[in-house]
């Protein structure tokens, strides 16, 4: 099983009271999020109730406007939440929207979902569920190595298919296409300038930001090591360099996607009927589970997210991107990802539980 090189998650799951729901949540708040931003509201009700809403102060309004991808990750988190309640031998009764369905492109202030935590004594342990303090997001550049068919087809395995498309391939044609779609959509996320600022709010250019930010990514999460890691933010590309400068953090960028997607042993996208909020999370829910089995066959992995934004910048890119993949434009391609071999990453930061129980 790989290991993780850090122990920010293991102080997640192991710090803590012995109340059941706060056990429960410090797998859950383990669930990837878009830049790490974590955006998620938890509120506790009587002695077993869980209310979960999206925080909108760590919205993406820039890059996510429609925050999309802030209920995919409510999906992952979900999940991460329904195997850890099983594996303390209690069922997660998810009551999705309790307070009325939201309009398809609405954030709502209320519940996302509420959750009750009954003892079921007939629920078994998921294997998945050992992944979730080990599974982590591996920006390093892959080795060009193969995900073979028979290894998406374990994967495809992992979750509910039938609500779920799950598309795979591992033709080099595909991902070279792919390398030059990720390229041109880095490109156009970045040149706007309320984009750019949004991304480079919760990127940590030092290893000082990033213990200071238990929210966000940095270089660490690229592969580099600390001495390279303290050259290329305090001088290559510093923060402020990358706020002066219109071109110098968009080039780099650009070109560490690309050099991310070249390298992927397979591309894998997940789609849906419809884009309602319903759907989102589901694909949340299929996506993290897709990951943690990708973690338990030694895959790593990391989501493309820029091609499938949801702002008119990039309606075009996209939908030549639906083309290319054969999805229907009646159809929506919720997750786009890249998978592959390499050694790992510090996982990202988490914040504290406290921080995100509300009032």
């Amino acid at each position: 099983m790989p290991v993780q090189n850090s122990n920010v998650t293991s102080r997640a799951v192991t710090s803590g009271s012995g109340d059941l729901r706060e056990r429960v949540l410090r797998y859950a708040i383990l669930a990837p999020s878009p830049r790490n931003t974590q955006p998620w509201k938890i509120q506790f009700k009587g002695i077993e109730r869980i209310l979960v809403s999206i925080d909108h102060e760590r919205l993406l309004t820039a890059c996510d406007p429609k925050g999309r991808q802030a209920f995919l990750s409510t999906g992952a988190f979900l999940e991460n939440l329904d195997l850890a309640a099983r594996s303390f031998g209690y069922r997660a009764d998810i009551d999705l929207f309790p307070e009325g369905w939201p309009d398809a492109t609405a954030i709502p202030d209320t519940s996302i979902a509420r959750i009750d935590l009954i003892p079921n004594r007939s629920c078994d342990e998921d294997p998945l569920f050992l992944q979730i303090p080990v599974r982590h997001t591996n920006r390093r550049p892959f080795r060009k190595e193969e995900v073979s068919l028979s290894i998406a087809g374990q994967i495809t395995e992992s979750f509910d298919y039938t609500r779920v498309s799950f598309g795979f391939s591992n033709n080099r044609d595909l991902i070279a296409s792919l390398t030059d779609f990720s390229g041109d959509a880095m490109n156009i996320e970045l040149s706007d300038l309320k984009r750019k600022n949004e991304t480079l709010k919760y990127f940590r250019f030092t290893d000082q930001e990033a213990r200071e930010s238990p929210d966000g990514i940095g270089f660490a999460q690229s592969g580099y090591g600390r001495v390279s890691r303290f050259f290329i933010g305090n001088f290559f590309l510093s923060r402020d360099r990358a706020t002066s400068s219109q071109s110098l953090f968009l080039k780099n960028a650009v070109k560490k996607v690309r050099e991310q997607t070249a390298g992927a042993g397979g591309i894998g996208w997940l789609s849906t009927k419809s884009d309602h909020r319903i759907e989102q999370i589901r694909a949340g829910r299929a996506f993290q589970r897709i990951h943690l089995k990708a973690t338990s066959l030694g895959i790593s992995l990391q989501a493309i997210t820029q091609p499938l934004a949801d702002y008119p910048d990039m309606r075009d890119l996209r939908s030549r991107l639906y083309e290319h993949l054969g999805t229907p434009d009646t159809h929506t391609i919720q997750m786009l990802f890249r998978l592959g071999y390499a050694p790992p990453v510090p996982s990202s930061p988490r914040r504290d539980l406290d921080a995100f129980l509300a009032g």
